[in-house]
């Protein structure tokens, strides 16, 4: 058990967790989180692509090893400072009067001509007791900073429970709508079967696209209703400007552009009009007739679209359409002309939705850390003692002290109290 214990309490172990969760937070941030397992085997290759897939290293910050590290840290923390308290604990208790008068550290003595009490009325904060052959008085500064390690170690636990909250009872998934549409599912990135319900549904009211001269997107934005029961408000959702609502924070990730377009189909003296929306397909009843599109886009001033036509009883075909231009297809023995007359762009809205239930938990812990070193590196314990000895001539005065740090300072601060001293008396 006790081999156990100290396994648990090494520093080595905390130095390579944390060394290891370093480089998996590095490795969370670099590869793209969220894609298809294609798209790791296409970009990184068979062999990285599987390992990234198997270690599921596509949702690093969710996955079940980094749990697990984030698990094992947060114990190893425990007993660190489990194991180190009891040092800290007799540090602070030991008797600032048990040392030796005669041998005090960084000692510097002085003989003055006044008695023993006129010293001690002018030496404020300091408590004395008589040993040997005087009085010895002791004045800590900051001695509860032996525990301010353990402030430290104490906002990290916060911090890994914060996080750890945030990897089990969280998520990141993704939400897509077109212009006009509502929903309230997200689909999750850990790739889990089912989709993650919001406690509310957002619309999509219009989405805005701004150019800049060479036709890179310069900025672009979601207009959106969160609609919940009763409750329905408006909310601009742009670049790095998410909207919160019910713990949950959805962000503008990305766009795609994809066109409603109006298809004029001609058999013989007939003619149909057909509409044809994304991932819908267009039909001619009468005709047993159906069109989808492939694929929109615009070149040298002309739009143009790739759609698949389908006759019922024969094979699809895929043709591209170009306003103004007119394509003729077989469907032995009967044959449709067809041409795109009309386009209207429809664009689809790509948010990245995010839920951290440990996110305050980890803010916390970070202020909480921030005073801890500060209180660790500023707060340091220092301890004077003064040994006064009546003499024949007067009373001899020694001053000493102990710091853990700075130790120059500590120097100074003796040299000083002894000056100040000697000018109380005059």
């Amino acid at each position: 058990m006790k081999k156990i214990f100290d396994s648990l309490a090494s520093l080595r172990l905390a130095i390579l967790l944390f060394l290891i969760l370093a480089a998996t937070s590095i490795l969370g941030t670099l590869i793209p989180q969220g894609r298809e397992p294609g798209f790791y085997l296409a970009r990184y290759g068979t062999f990285w692509g599987k390992i990234i897939n198997f270690l599921s290293l596509y949702d690093a910050y969710h996955s079940w090893w980094y749990i697990s590290l984030l698990s094992l840290f947060l114990v190893n923390l425990v007993f660190c400072s489990w194991k180190r308290f009891p040092v800290s604990l007799k540090l602070y208790r030991r008797d600032p009067f048990g040392v030796d008068p005669r041998r005090l550290p960084q000692a510097r003595s002085t003989l003055l001509k006044a008695s023993v009490e006129e010293v001690r009325q002018r030496l404020e904060g300091f408590r004395f007791r008589p040993v040997e052959e005087g009085l010895l008085g002791v004045k800590d500064h900051f001695r509860w900073s032996y525990f301010a390690v353990y402030f430290v170690h104490g906002s990290i636990l916060i911090i890994l429970l914060g996080a750890l909250i945030g990897a089990i009872w969280g998520f990141k998934g993704s939400l897509s709508l077109f212009e006009g549409e509502t929903s309230h599912r997200v689909l999750p990135f850990s790739r889990k079967r089912h989709f993650i319900p919001l406690p509310f549904s957002l619309k999509l009211e219009k989405f805005e696209i701004e150019f800049y001269p060479n036709g890179m997107p310069k900025d672009y934005r979601s207009q959106v209703r969160v609609i919940d029961g009763k409750t329905s408000f408006s909310y601009l959702i742009r670049v790095n400007h998410p909207l919160s609502y019910k713990g949950i924070k959805i962000y503008q990730a990305s766009y795609q552009e994809y066109a409603v377009l109006t298809v004029e189909v001609k058999k013989d003296h007939r003619i149909k009009e057909v509409t044809v929306k994304p991932f819908t397909e267009g039909e001619w009843p009468e005709e047993g007739l159906a069109i989808g599109l492939i694929r929109y886009g615009q070149a040298h001033g002309f739009r143009m679209a790739q759609v698949w036509v389908q006759k019922e009883g024969a094979e699809p075909q895929v043709v591209w359409l170009i306003e103004g231009h007119r394509q003729t297809l077989s469907f032995s023995p009967e044959k449709f002309t067809l041409s795109l007359k009309g386009v209207r762009p429809l664009f689809m809205s790509g948010f990245q939705v995010r839920k951290d239930p440990g996110a305050l938990v980890v803010y916390v812990g970070c202020s909480l850390m921030i005073l801890g070193v500060f209180a660790t590196f500023f707060f340091t314990h220092r301890r004077l003692w003064v040994y006064l000895v009546p003499e024949k001539d007067g009373v001899r005065v020694t001053v000493g002290g102990y710091r853990k740090r700075y130790r120059a300072d500590l120097k100074k601060e003796i040299e000083d109290l002894l000056t100040r001293i000697e000018k109380g008396l005059k």
